[in-house]
């Protein structure tokens, strides 16, 4: 099959529901897109490349970012080698440069010091691949953590802007925190 064969377009009919259909319209309105058809090859093309289904060599970006996999046993060793302290300021660092907090005020027009963000900045950073979050009141525990408690303390510091201290757990398996 020869490249222009390949790169022909193709009528094709897709059921959907009448409230995704909305959006679409919504969003041709808004002139995000052009047509219901572009949106619609664009979301499958993103599909593609977020779903690792399509590869290439620069890797897999979201937005401006790179997306990376890595192991959890590379990242202990990396973090192994650091002393807590240097854990916490690292967070701390990483915390305050933040992209979740641009993502937090642009899309949905919250601002992530507020308390009435915290679930959705928590929630953001589960998806995120931090570990599983709840928050209860003042206390903020992660289930099976990517990173250890003194860099997320020092990343929630610094991006809620609050005064955390560590909880001890009887378990490495989760990290709690307090907000103060």
């Amino acid at each position: 099959m020869s490249r222009d064969d390949s790169d022909k377009k193709k009528i094709i009919s897709v059921t959907m529901s009448q409230s995704l259909v909305n959006r679409i319209d919504d969003l041709v309105q808004e002139r995000v897109g052009r047509s219901r058809a572009q949106l619609i090859e664009d979301a499958v093309r993103w599909f593609l490349d977020f779903t690792v289904h399509k590869w290439n060599e620069r890797g897999v970006y979201v937005n401006s970012f790179r997306a990376v996999f890595e192991s959890e046993a590379l990242s202990s060793l990396f973090f192994s080698k650091l002393t807590p302290t240097d854990q916490y300021e690292l967070g701390e660092t990483s915390g305050s440069q933040a992209p979740i907090a641009d993502v937090v005020r642009l899309f949905h027009g919250g601002d992530p010091t507020d308390a009435g963000s915290r679930e959705l900045v928590l929630k953001l950073l589960q998806e995120n691949g931090w570990g599983s979050i709840t928050l209860n009141d003042d206390l903020i525990v992660v289930g099976s953590p990517f990173y250890p408690a003194p860099f997320i303390r020092g990343y929630l510091e610094s991006l809620l802007k609050v005064k955390m201290e560590v909880v001890e757990t009887t378990s490495k398996e989760n990290v709690a925190l307090r907000i103060k």
